[in-house]
């Protein structure tokens, strides 16, 4: 019997699986470039491709609109390690291989969405007492779809890494110590605890 997607094709429908259970609403192609690191007409022919084969549909006009006419559990795991166009095809993996892919990619697509967020708010600036807790909550959805502590830990060193170069482009006297206090302030009760035990 022929395989109903290629490998390739899987892969994209288990990204878009994937963050649209973590995120609530379908990736953007910019989010696909990202993740798979190809041009942004590969990705745009792969999303006509998958609706022409009818495994997505999306609606005319309307952007993040993609949504899989697929059933999620028949597709493969998505791998963690950072895609490109000669990824190859999954092998038949353990149920704790497959875990540890599934955490891998979700740190990875954490650390683009860290990343996106900062470019966002460097192009629309909100007061660090907005923009802090909104970092916070990013990370915190990650922690509720089901990615480990020690990830979690990951994506907010990470963030702290990002927010000290911000700062460092502002005010390149700046020191990372400095940074974080200041990053640390905007953060309440528990919230603050968890992101110093990070460090």
């Amino acid at each position: 019997m022929k395989p109903q997607y290629t490998s390739r094709q899987g892969l994209f429908m288990a990204f878009i699986h994937q963050y649209t259970t973590l995120h609530g609403r379908p990736p953007a192609e910019a989010e696909l470039v990202k993740f798979f690191h190809v041009s942004p007409p590969s990705v745009h022919q792969m999303i006509v491709t998958l609706e022409r084969r009818n495994l997505i549909k999306r609606t005319p006009g309307q952007a993040r609109s993609i949504r899989l006419t697929f059933p999620p559990e028949k597709l493969p795991p998505l791998p963690g390690a950072s895609a490109s166009a000669g990824i190859q095809p999954p092998v038949r993996q353990s149920e704790g291989q497959q875990s540890t892919d599934t955490e891998a990619a979700l740190l990875h697509l954490g650390k683009v969405q860290i990343e996106d967020l900062f470019a966002h708010n460097d192009r629309n600036p909100l007061d660090d007492s907005e923009f802090i807790p909104l970092l916070d909550t990013l990370i915190e959805s990650f922690a509720r779809a089901g990615l480990g502590a020690l990830a979690v830990k990951n994506l907010r060193r990470h963030a702290c890494g990002v927010y000290h170069r911000y700062c460092q482009e502002a005010a390149p006297e700046s020191t990372f110590a400095a940074n974080l206090e200041l990053m640390f302030r905007f953060l309440r009760g528990s919230n603050r605890t968890l992101w110093l035990r990070s460090m």
